[in-house]
């Protein structure tokens, strides 16, 4: 499977220069979560599990041309400043939280890795925001990654 794709739904990817919060950043709540989701989507007729039926994000381009979604994976991970690390399929995410703004929105950052392979994405998202990126090898599938602070 290829490395993530920058097709993010609900939240906003920044770069490094692009993380404005650090300045006015409050620390997170003791006991900060974030949930990652893996769902194998396939334009295939099997329909949306019904876990993920209420992710509307999930309904809106790019994720709408798969017609069936499977949750694969539900892991609740701590969001802190120390990284935190989720098994996928494919290899693993690891979640770090970069701040915490005084609007409450939350900058963390996922590294993706795949064998020797590996890439960065940064999110900016509310708590109970789902956030979502596409990991795909064949234009029929994809592994959907969501993260979604708690």
């Amino acid at each position: 499977m290829a490395m993530a794709v920058p097709a993010v739904v609900g939240a906003v990817p920044r770069g490094p220069r692009g993380v404005h919060a650090q300045r006015s950043a409050q620390q997170p709540a003791a006991g900060t979560q974030i949930e990652v989701l893996v769902i194998d989507a396939t334009t295939g007729d099997a329909g949306i599990d019904r876990g993920l039926s209420a992710l509307s994000q999930l309904r809106r381009a790019p994720f709408s041309m798969f017609t069936a979604m499977r949750l694969l994976s539900r892991s609740t991970l701590s969001l802190a400043s120390e990284p935190a690390r989720a098994t996928l399929p494919d290899g693993t995410a690891t979640v770090t939280l970069v701040s915490r703004g005084a609007d409450g929105r939350y900058t963390f950052q996922v590294a993706l890795a795949q064998g020797s392979r590996s890439g960065n994405l940064t999110f900016v998202a509310s708590a109970g925001e789902p956030v979502f990126t596409v990991r795909s090898s064949r234009a029929d599938r994809a592994m959907i990654l969501g993260f979604i602070v708690r």
